[in-house]
């Protein structure tokens, strides 16, 4: 135990220095110690760091592997323990970042339910964050900010570095997206970051967001500075998740100096590093003028540009992402966007859809939970929901409606 507890300190060491190939390393042995001496809390909280060193690496499947490893770690024989709240928040993340607003939905309802239940609250913070930019996204304005407030009071604003807790720079990122530029500006005044800094990877969320509140300000060359130096520090670390940040804002600065090769240049390798594992929000939470610096670089890739390496299937999944309509004023119950069927009063969501696909593969609703990494209540709630939009009465009821409503096969 002793062992673990070092070599689990040692791994946030080396996480805050960037040194992200040894944390991975540590905090796998350490999980896997934990979880042998039956300690599995310490291997949540383990498989929870897991999972934010492998995402800053920009390797989303293997993050998913250690969130639901962190979900299993806390199951006992009576259910889910409010541990396993801190697997589905992370779950919530990547899901958001994929641009999956129902299944994001779903992990983050549940996991901010279990995290209340616990004394550590870095994750039930982190959980209503993301659940405030799903609202964002849904056009929920009013209801994202209130959320995302109380993610900021939820935990200490002052005394944490931000990459341990990032939800401060969220809510000066959400401030920003909902144009209240003022108050992000006053925040990054209060956290006392400059452009002229040498910044540091464990406070890199910070002056990402001084880059965004410049290029606002119309500083153009102050944040492509900036963000020069915070690519350089990336690259030399090979940290692929702040390299497809960096590299989207540094697509915007130049669009916004009126350097559409520089622009096409950066957007074209932001998407190069999110294509694989498929992360859309990057770049749809930039908001119109990313719109606009994407139609720039379509229009480079018809003529043989920057953008020719760029698979078109990535770059229309980002595209269909921004002209997807917010649905907050669309929904069924459940707040999700329904899927338009002829003949049905009430439309299914996607996450209905997902479910009715699994009921008509036989399976039990605890198999769909273990599927979809959910409780089972929540399984239960999403089967109820179908059989009464189907007017059906039963499951087998339930999927000879699908059928004939080509649902399913």
């Amino acid at each position: 135990m002793l062992r673990s507890h070092a070599s689990g300190y040692l791994a946030l060491a080396r996480w805050l220095h960037g040194r992200l190939p040894e944390a991975e390393r540590l905090l796998a042995d350490s999980v896997a110690r934990w979880r042998t001496a039956g300690e599995r809390y310490l291997a949540v909280r383990g498989c929870h760091h897991l999972g934010q060193v492998r995402r800053a690496q920009g390797r989303l499947a293997e993050a998913t592997e250690a969130y639901r490893l962190a979900i299993e770690a806390a199951s006992t024989p009576g259910g889910a323990a409010p541990a396993a709240g801190v697997g589905h928040v992370g779950l919530a993340e990547l899901a958001y970042q994929r641009g999956d607003l129902d299944q994001a939905l779903d992990h983050a309802l549940e996991g901010i339910a279990l995290c209340r239940q616990l004394a550590y609250r870095q994750p039930l913070a982190t959980g209503l964050a993301t659940l405030a930019w799903i609202q964002h996204a849904r056009g929920e304005r009013d209801r994202a900010r209130r959320t995302m407030d109380e993610a900021a009071e939820t935990v200490p604003r002052h005394g944490i570095t931000t990459l341990l807790n990032p939800v401060p720079a969220q809510w000066a990122r959400l401030c920003l997206a909902q144009g209240d530029l003022a108050a992000a500006a006053a925040w990054v005044r209060e956290r006392g970051v400059g452009p002229q800094d040498t910044p540091d990877y464990a406070r890199e969320p910070d002056y990402l967001v001084l880059a965004r509140v410049m290029l606002a300000e119309g500083r153009g060359p102050e944040a492509r500075a900036l963000l020069d130096r915070l690519y350089v520090a990336a690259s030399a670390q090979e940290r692929f998740g702040s390299l497809v940040e960096i590299r989207a804002l540094q697509g915007l600065a130049c669009a916004a100096a009126g350097d559409r090769t520089g622009s096409a240049a950066a957007l074209a390798d932001a998407l190069a590093i999110a294509c694989a594992p498929g992360t859309v929000r990057v770049f749809v939470d930039e908001g119109a003028p990313m719109r606009a610096a994407l139609g720039e670089l379509v229009a480079a890739q018809r003529v043989g540009g920057a953008a020719r390496d760029v698979p078109l299937g990535c770059l229309s999944r980002v595209l269909s992402a921004f002209d997807a309509p917010p649905d907050g004023a669309d929904t069924g119950p459940g707040g999700r966007r329904p899927v338009q069927v002829p003949g049905l009063v009430d439309q299914l969501t996607a996450r209905e859809l997902e479910v009715l696909q699994l009921l008509a593969t036989g399976q039990s609703n605890r198999d769909i939970a273990t599927n979809l990494f959910v409780s089972l209540d929540t399984v239960k709630k999403h089967v109820s929901r179908v059989l009464d939009k189907l007017g059906a009465t039963n499951r087998t009821e339930a999927v000879a409606r699908a059928r004939e409503f080509h649902l399913v096969r």
